[in-house]
């Protein structure tokens, strides 16, 4: 979305709602406010840099919070995560030459090119073509770690991309998040972007535990948000919900499209994407947003 786009979604979504900062959900949550009728929260996940350089200049201008939430591991190692590879490789690379380059690195690796259905990827990827679609499931969830670390990379590498160039213009800067912190805007996006639930419960909770350490270490701030990387049902769960609970972490988002009519389970609340709310040309909500919207159900 460009700078003047959001900034009109701003203006259309101020219009019909009350924004709240990360502050006031802790509030409602600890029973010191009632959360308003028609209200709205807006998130940033990834740390990009481009949230801060873009995006905040326009939300203080008009006045509105928001909440952004940072994986630290490309901050502290100057890395690009998996999912910033992919998205990169695609939008710079030709769909025949990526898969070419890919199928010949799988095969050399003995790896597998067997893309999911397209229904199970439209799911999760729903404002992509079916094709591509079908590639970044695969490539974000049906390689392990290792695997996904090890054929991503190559291609980045075979394909003549600068990955600590990359890395130092996409991403927030320690400092950066310093003074989000400060202004009570920061959350969690964990360490490596990483599904947490779908991982061993084990290296989800040290996932975890490194980013809010991170965090504290840059900032001089405890996390007390939490955005889960990828957001849908099953990147989420229980026992990371508990483990971040645990650590003070006092709410998260999922990615479940659907309204929060209470703060009852605030580990688990839904949100939207932008795509999900206005029409192309931004000039209205999509027809009767309000009186279509679901209440979330994950986890309850």
């Amino acid at each position: 979305v460009t700078p003047e786009n959001f900034s009109r979604q701003l203006d259309l979504l101020g219009k019909t709602a009350s924004f709240l900062s990360l502050d006031d959900i802790l509030d409602v949550i600890n029973g010191i406010k009632t959360l308003p009728e028609r209200s709205a929260v807006v998130t940033f996940d990834d740390g990009l840099r481009e949230q801060y350089e873009l995006a905040l200049p326009i939300l203080k201008r008009k006045g509105i919070p928001a909440i952004f939430f940072v994986n630290t591991r490309p901050v502290r190692e100057n890395i690009v995560t998996a999912t910033h590879k992919i998205h990169i490789l695609r939008a710079q690379t030709s769909p025949d030459r990526l898969l070419a380059v890919l199928g010949r690195i799988m095969e050399q690796e003995g790896i597998a090119l067997d893309l999911p259905a397209e229904d199970k990827a439209s799911a999760v990827y729903r404002y992509d073509t079916p094709e591509a679609a079908r590639l970044k499931y695969f490539l974000n969830h049906m390689l392990d770690e290792r695997q996904q670390d090890l054929v991503v990379g190559r291609c980045f590498e075979e394909l003549d991309f600068d990955e600590s160039e990359i890395s130092g213009k996409l991403y927030m800067t320690k400092d950066m998040t310093a003074e989000l912190a400060r202004a009570g805007v920061l959350g969690t996006h964990g360490h490596a972007h990483r599904p947490l639930g779908l991982v061993e419960n084990e290296e989800a909770v040290s996932d975890l535990d490194r980013s809010l350490t991170l965090l504290k270490q840059w900032t001089g701030c405890e996390m007390k948000a939490l955005s889960y990387p990828f957001g849908f049902r099953e990147a989420c769960s229980e026992a990371v919900a508990g483990h971040a609970l645990a650590r003070g972490v006092r709410f998260a988002f999922t990615m479940e499209r659907a309204a929060n009519a209470n703060l009852d389970r605030p580990m688990f609340l839904g949100r939207f994407a932008p795509n999900d709310v206005f029409s192309t040309d931004n000039r209205r909500f999509l027809d009767n947003f309000w009186e279509r919207i679901t209440p979330a159900r994950w986890f309850r």
